[in-house]
């Protein structure tokens, strides 16, 4: 008999899952499946054929289905999508069923009633990255529909997926807005008259960015459910793969040198977090144990993890000596311990095989594109390398001489190393720096130079480095106003560095100005959860989001926390004044006025909230705080 060809043809094809499925599955199974087969029999199912579509597989969360044109399937898909906004709002955010959808215009094979080919492949990753709740379409999809449906759409830009030889360019519906919105097209954050305005603004509403940066597999349907993350993926290993690396202790007899202790630390943190396996807290959290003896109890209850890392360095000589050792902090049992002992220039292959071990230990499975990417070496040049910890130090002091003197050893670094992506990364950190702290004159040349540097360092094959970079680039569109460019950086970051709490701080403030209110929360509680201990400005983009979304007790509550630690955080007294001032509570709504006053005389409630682009909430934002008598 002939060999039956095989059948092909163009077809647009939409794939569908819910966010947080095992989540939901671990709360209410019963309720959870009750719940999405109505779903499918009311809503989903015949929406897909009301637009001449064909179910030909399912998953227990997922569909895929066959369009034959692709403006019915984005139709379909968005009718779907804003059904689904109504039908939860009013349901709480922890039995809430979330979609995200993924649509590609290709060439399918056909197998009796079933569909294969990188048409179907496509459309299925796009899916993963597409924002929670919205509807992401591959470029051969957009060229279909741009003219012929009434709804905008936002560019992407390129993303290498799994298992596609090339990148492919997405686009994202806007749901609420008609017409195309280019991803370049920024908005502009108007620059104040006064400078102390500048200053209070810089810390308080931008700061997100800042030296959060300095702190710091693709995976969704994990913790809280990190709705926030567009790029999360399928399921990460449990708890038992989050791990805390607690600050090496110099030992080189010259306390001058701990920044060589810390930066080794952070180097490792670094490392370890752009494993899909693994998650770990942030730098910034377990600096508060250095030079402390605590218990792997006491850590476990504060950070909640299971295993943790501690290590010494000691620099003697010319040789390196490293001791680090694994633990099981919930059974208080060592796992793994080693030594390593070399050449101070053989620090990177030190830190690589710490990483490995590590890695071994824990049995994490690795991707092929994880093996490359980790162990990259960043420099030949062991002095350059010095003088980008020293500089990363100084630069966490937040100070305008530190700045000055740290910017002045990566010049020294650059010199040495001009292709050292972490120094170029640590340039454009410097540089937003001072540019938002007003210690320039020009604040816009600062924030071009903070962008030249990220960029040049993203043209550098350095994974570690380009996480870092594409996370200032988007403290940079945060603090400008361009928010689609800035949530598509921090993306990008958190593709590279799925632990990495700045990026998911920066995306949760991008995502609040914009609106996107409940991912907001998701993606500050993911920040919060990575770094216990962030700083304040993450407090009041959490407390805004809670207070917008009408959670008056959980906003004072965060703001509480925040000010225990600095009281004088303007914006944060004010977003608490206004939700105690909803609440009700009278006595503690004076009390927040007065705190308010005494750190701003001239509070302006026009300003408060202008950032955001809906005008509801500006609206809500500012009637809270006249409530409170502001």
């Amino acid at each position: 008999m002939p060999e039956e060809s095989v059948q092909r043809r163009l077809a647009a094809i939409l794939a569908t899952d819910v966010v947080g499925f095992s989540r939901l599955m671990g709360v209410d199974e019963e309720g959870t499946l009750a719940r999405l087969k109505a779903l499918r029999a009311g809503l989903i199912d015949p929406s897909i054929a009301e637009r001449g579509g064909r179910i030909f597989k399912t998953t227990g969360d997922g569909v895929l289905a066959e369009f034959p044109s692709v403006v019915d399937a984005v139709q379909c898909a968005a009718k779907i999508q804003t059904a689904m906004a109504s039908h939860s709002a009013s349901e709480p955010a922890e039995r809430r069923i979330v979609f995200r959808v993924g649509i590609n215009l290709g060439d399918i094979i056909v197998e009796s009633d079933d569909i294969y080919g990188d048409g179907v492949n496509i459309a299925a990753r796009i899916e993963g990255i597409c924002t929670p709740g919205g509807i992401a379409i591959s470029a051969s999809a957009y060229e279909q529909v741009r003219d012929k449906v009434a709804l905008g759409f936002v560019d992407r830009g390129k993303h290498s997926v799994k298992n596609i030889a090339r990148p492919v360019h997405v686009y994202e519906l806007d749901l609420g807005k008609p017409g195309a919105v280019p991803a370049s097209s920024p908005r502009r954050f108007a620059l104040p008259m006064r400078r102390r305005w500048w200053l209070g603004a810089a810390a308080a509403i931008a700061a997100v960015a800042v030296l959060g940066v300095l702190a710091s597999p693709e995976y969704a349907k994990k913790m809280r459910d990190l709705l926030a993350g567009p790029f999360a993926a399928k399921e990460a290993a449990a708890a038992a793969a989050t791990i805390a690396v607690l600050p090496f202790s110099n030992q080189s007899g010259d306390a001058q040198r701990d920044y060589f202790s810390d930066g080794v630390t952070e180097d490792i943190i670094n490392a370890l977090g752009r494993f899909s396996g693994i998650r770990v807290i942030a730098h910034n959290a377990v600096q508060a144990y250095k030079g402390r003896k605590v218990s792997a109890e006491e850590i476990n209850r504060e950070l909640r993890v299971r295993y943790l890392v501690q290590g010494s360095v000691r620099q003697a000589d010319g040789r390196l000596r490293v001791s680090v050792e694994l633990s099981d902090a919930t059974k208080g049992t060592l796992q793994w311990s080693d030594r390593y002992e070399g050449e101070g220039r053989e620090v990177f292959e030190i830190q690589d095989r710490i990483v490995k071990n590590i890695v071994g230990a824990l049995a994490v499975k690795l991707t092929s594109l994880e093996q490359q990417r980790v162990f990259a070496k960043p420099t030949e040049s062991l002095e350059a390398y010095d003088l980008v910890l020293r500089a990363r130090g100084l630069l966490a002091r937040e100070e305008r001489s530190a700045n000055r003197e740290a910017r002045g050893l990566l010049a020294q670094a650059l010199q040495l190393a001009p292709n050292y992506a972490e120094a170029h990364v640590a340039n454009a950190e410097a540089e937003f720096q001072r540019a938002i702290y007003g210690w320039m004159e020009n604040v816009e040349d600062g924030l071009r130079r903070s962008e030249e540097s990220a960029n040049r360092a993203l043209a550098i094959d350095d994974p570690g480095a380009n996480a870092r970079a594409h996370a200032v680039l988007g403290s940079v569109n945060t603090f400008t106003g361009n928010f689609e460019k800035a949530l598509a950086e921090t993306g990008r970051a958190i593709e590279l560095n799925g632990s990495d709490s700045s990026a998911y701080a920066l995306r949760g403030e991008s995502l609040l100005w914009t609106g996107r209110i409940q991912e907001a929360i998701a993606a500050i509680e993911t920040a919060r959860r990575f770094d216990p201990r962030s700083r304040a400005s993450v407090g009041f983009t959490l407390a805004f989001a809670y207070y917008l979304a009408g959670r008056y007790q959980e906003s004072v509550a965060v703001t509480d926390t925040f000010l225990a630690q600095n009281p004088d955080q303007v914006f944060v007294q004010a977003v608490r004044a206004a939700a105690l001032a909803q609440l009700g509570d009278a006595d503690r709504v004076k009390q927040a006025v007065a705190q308010v006053r005494r750190l701003d005389p001239f509070f302006n409630v026009e300003r408060f909230g202008a950032r955001l682009v809906n005008p509801a909430h500006r609206a809500k934002i500012q009637e809270g705080v006249r409530k409170a008598g502001l």
